[in-house]
């Protein structure tokens, strides 16, 4: 099939487009232009237009990985001085706009196709911001970044082109090459920031925001939060058994096997029960639908542990945070708690619910005091100087209830599981099987971690969607629309 010219934009236009950025940087952050800002702001700015003008001359790929990568630092890109420039979206909006405005980089690339499962996305979309604005938080930036992030427009934007952007085995090696270098990075990073040293830590932030809880020793990396981490690492460490089994060469193969046991490191470091039972759970799942795995299991589970018993035994520190953890009674309370006032919210407003983003402040009459145990979950521990923001609903789906109703609900899990499913058990080249495991693992990890745990970060559902299209990859088209440039 003849594919459409490539399109370039005119000479004209990154010029244009690094004056419109310098008067947005005037209008929003005026700051960023005195001192000696006065003179890094313009420049910072022209080398980010040629970043761009390279990039758009780049296969889609190239673009979407930097996105995937750089979501580890999605909402502190202002801790790092960089005035809050949301860099992982920008990179994800450029891939999919080179998708759609066929840019050079797309020379060879299949045409996108729109299938049943996308337009069911769109109503779930229609509907969350339908919601939101009838709750009136569409306009606030916590509101609108978790449709854009999570719920998502952005998730679903890179299911759409996945199966096109990664449809070579070169563009998926790019993909690995990024997950097992983010997985090693996060790996080395969590244990120096709970073995030490210190200093090591990478970037800054990560240590003064372990600083603001004291005597709470998790992983949290980048994300500043365990969960994400978790999420993070976990996905890294299928990536790298993904590479191990693919590459040839006992060189690469090393390279995987090193990187898949840092990341397994700072899966453990996280210290959340409810990382390592979905880590768990979703290795074994995924190890019993092989052969290979069905032999292995036993073996590997063996190891696991003696490796693990190693290290508590050689770290007086981890074991006894591992301990405490495994023995803290009060996120289970709060867990508890919260469950009930959720579900009463659920029965007040059963179908349509109570609005996006609007349990933090409709969720306070719900709550009430157990018989047997404290009453917590809604708030934090109180801290010095810490406002008193109720904390969020550490579970997702029950989240997504209380706040789009079952109806809303219904719509969303039914999108996320027709997308796994479909790139899970649709036919495909052989090459793709085990990029289909992998995304196995990865939808059981992510659908049992989000049971007891509430929205977290971008990067989970970013990486678990794409992934949804990648296991597409190669597919014959059934019918669906095309899309093209």
């Amino acid at each position: 099939m003849e594919m459409p010219a490539v399109w370039r934009p005119p000479r004209l236009a990154w010029p244009l487009l690094g004056v419109l950025a310098l008067l947005l940087v005037w209008k929003l952050q005026p700051q960023k232009l005195e001192g000696h800002w006065q003179l890094a702001t313009p420049i910072l700015i022209g080398l980010g237009v040629l970043a761009l003008r390279y990039l758009w001359e780049q296969p889609p790929a190239v673009a979407m990985c930097g996105a995937i990568a750089l979501s580890i630092f999605s909402g502190a890109w202002g801790q790092m001085g960089l005035g809050n420039l949301p860099i992982n979206r920008l990179l994800a909006l450029l891939a999919v706009l080179q998708c759609l405005l066929r840019a050079p980089g797309t020379v060879g690339m299949p045409r996108l196709q729109l299938r049943n499962v996308h337009l069911l996305m769109a109503l779930t979309l229609l509907y969350a911001i339908g919601s939101a604005a009838a709750a009136g938080t569409l306009g606030g930036e916590k509101g609108f970044l978790g449709l854009w992030d999570t719920l998502g427009v952005m998730p679903y934007l890179l299911f759409l082109i996945a199966p096109a952007v990664f449809h070579g085995r070169r563009e998926r090696e790019l993909l690995l090459i990024t997950l097992l270098g983010l997985g090693t990075y996060l790996g080395v990073t969590a244990i120096f920031e709970i073995l030490g040293p210190h200093a090591l830590v990478f970037p800054r932030y990560i240590v003064t925001s372990d600083a603001i809880t004291p005597g709470v020793l998790r992983a949290g990396g980048p994300f500043q939060s365990a969960v994400a981490e978790g999420c993070a690492t976990y996905v890294c460490a299928v990536a790298a058994a993904i590479a191990f089994g693919l590459w040839r060469g006992q060189r690469r193969r090393w390279v995987a096997a090193a990187a898949g046991l840092a990341s397994l490191a700072g899966c453990f470091l996280t210290l959340e029960r409810g990382v390592w039972a979905a880590a768990l759970l979703a290795s074994v799942v995924v190890a019993l639908g092989t052969r290979t795995g069905r032999r292995l299991l036993v073996p590997a589970l063996v190891a696991g542990a003696l490796i693990l018993g190693g290290a508590l035994a050689a770290s007086s520190t981890l074991s006894s945070s591992t301990g405490e953890r495994a023995d803290d009674q009060r996120s289970v309370w709060d867990r508890e708690t919260q469950i009930g006032a959720g579900l009463r919210m659920v029965g007040e407003k059963p179908l349509l619910g109570f609005g996006w983003n609007r349990y933090a402040t409709d969720s306070g009459e719900y709550f009430r005091q157990p018989f047997d145990y404290p009453m917590s979950g809604y708030l934090p521990g109180t801290l010095i100087g810490t406002p008193e923001v109720p904390q969020p609903l550490h579970n997702t789906y029950l989240a997504y209830a209380v706040e789009l109703g079952l109806l809303g609900a219904l719509l969303w899990l039914a999108s996320l599981l027709w997308a796994v499913g479909e790139g899970v058990f649709a036919r495909g080249p052989t090459e793709m099987r085990p990029w289909k495991l992998g995304l196995a693992a990865v939808a059981i990890f992510v659908l049992t971690v989000i049971l007891v745990n509430p929205h977290e970060p971008p990067f989970a559902f970013m990486i678990l969607m794409a992934w949804a299209g990648i296991a597409l990859a190669g597919r014959q088209s059934n019918g669906g629309a095309v899309v093209s440039g």
